[in-house]
């Protein structure tokens, strides 16, 4: 979703967002961080359903609304990569300029803390 936020000036204003990517169906966001690396932005998603994903934030600005259902549990609009070294992920935060910290649980459901580089 690309939300006007400048178009927010007091409490319950309504403003219209604009869906801009489908990264999958039966999915739901988690944790979002905005980062830098080399000359460009990213955001890093961390969700329930798919992997962390890595998502450019070249042309969000501009990027066309997607009106139609995707279907078969496809994907659409801004593109993305699955970052397949962050499995597991359930809390997603960003540490410093160049690392995150994750709380990742596995099968067995422990829990581990990492820090691990932004990709």
């Amino acid at each position: 979703m690309r939300i006007p936020v400048g178009e927010l000036s007091k409490a319950g204003d309504r403003v219209k967002g604009t869906t801009v990517a489908e990264l999958g169906n039966r999915n739901r966001p988690l944790d979002m961080v905005a980062y830098s690396k080399g000359n460009a932005d990213f955001l890093l998603l961390s969700n329930s359903a798919r992997g962390v994903m890595k998502i450019t934030a070249a042309g969000l600005k501009s990027a066309k609304a997607l009106t139609e259902p995707v279907g078969g549990g496809g994907t659409a609009g801004q593109q993305f990569e699955t970052v397949e070294s962050m499995k597991g992920v359930v809390q997603l935060d960003k540490l410093n300029a160049n690392s995150a910290l994750l709380l990742v649980q596995n099968e067995a459901g422990r829990q581990d803390l990492k820090t691990v580089a932004l990709p």
